[in-house]
């Protein structure tokens, strides 16, 4: 287990739902995919995952996932990642599922 935190400590995360509108492997990794994904702000915001040997591109378009919108960026493989997208996962990542939202809340939704 994790060290606990205070409730303000968690506070400071963010978590909205985001609607994957486009997703495509990372043309430098195997184990990335590269996502657009409508937050709810002017325009998408591209954010890389790794979770490749689990889902296909093409299988995800559409979704709405969790994503916590607050993180700094990242490069990953020279590409910028500016959020993370939430998944649970098994222990030694034998098998990995994106928290999806069934309801066709918009993306941009607070997750509280």
């Amino acid at each position: 287990m994790k060290e606990k935190i205070d409730y303000e400590d968690f506070s400071k995360v963010e978590f909205k739902i985001g609607v994957i509108l486009e997703c495509v492997k990372h043309p430098n990794a195997d184990r990335l995919l590269v996502f657009q994904i409508d937050v709810g702000e002017e325009k998408p915001r591209q954010i890389i995952s790794s979770i490749a040997e689990f889902y296909k591109p093409e299988d995800v378009i559409g979704k709405r996932v969790v994503v916590v919108t607050n993180l700094k960026k990242a490069k990953f493989r020279g590409m910028d990642s500016d959020g993370m997208l939430v998944c649970a996962s098994l222990p030694n990542d034998e098998d990995v599922e994106l928290l999806t939202i069934t309801k066709d809340f918009p993306g941009g939704t607070k997750v509280d």
